[in-house]
């Protein structure tokens, strides 16, 4: 049985993607290649829907087994490799929302174990911010992970959630001031913590 031919150095998504769909002898070197490269995309954009590692990785190998079987269905016209990645993502993660009614996630507590008093504020904080996200209604919530975490452009976005661009641009300036007001409201709670120096952006959700 004569070897798979080698793959190049640094070869496009799109190219690995293209020897996936063909079956060639390399699709199985195409495919570990692909997955390498693009595991912790997916893996981010369902763990901030969804805060949960499990989840996360559930979703991860649910995409990736698909995409052994619907690679050809890409269109490159539409997108980057990527942004149809985590377009793919997307339904996985709304089909176990929708089965397990899992809208929110239950923040863990990270800060007990810590050893100085800032780190605490900041951990707790941080949990704040998690759980604000995760009050956000769904589609709120889709362009502030998408635009914010995975830095998919407005037009990438808009395909991922065909929809147009407009639409994007308002839910996510819609999602920034919601989760501004929550975390407002958070902190004006009598027990909440003093904020630490330093702000805490939402691309820390995915800490």
């Amino acid at each position: 049985m004569h070897d798979a031919p080698p793959l190049n150095d640094d070869p496009p998504d799109a190219a690995l993607l293209a020897d996936v769909a063909a079956g060639a002898a390399r699709a199985e070197a195409a495919f570990i290649a692909l997955y390498r490269r693009r595991r912790d995309d997916v893996y981010r954009f369902a763990f901030a829907m969804a805060k949960s590692r499990a989840f996360a990785q559930d979703v991860t190998q649910e995409v990736f087994l698909n995409l052994l079987e619907n690679a050809a269905r890409f269109d490159a016209a539409k997108g980057s490799v990527r942004a149809w990645l985590i377009g793919c993502a997307r339904y996985a993660v709304l089909d176990r929302l929708r089965s397990e009614r899992r809208w929110t996630d239950d923040v863990p507590d990270e800060g007990t174990a810590c050893e100085n008093e800032h780190r605490v504020l900041v951990q707790q904080r941080l949990a704040r911010l998690h759980a604000a996200i995760a009050r956000l209604p769904v589609e709120y919530r889709e362009a502030l992970v998408l635009c914010e975490l995975q830095e998919l452009s407005y037009a990438e976005s808009a395909a991922v959630l065909e929809c147009p661009v407009g639409t994007v641009r308002s839910r996510l300036h819609r999602a920034r001031a919601l989760l501004t007001a929550m975390l407002r409201e958070s902190e004006r709670a009598p027990d909440a913590p003093s904020a630490p120096s330093g702000a805490l952006s939402a691309s820390e959700v995915c800490s």
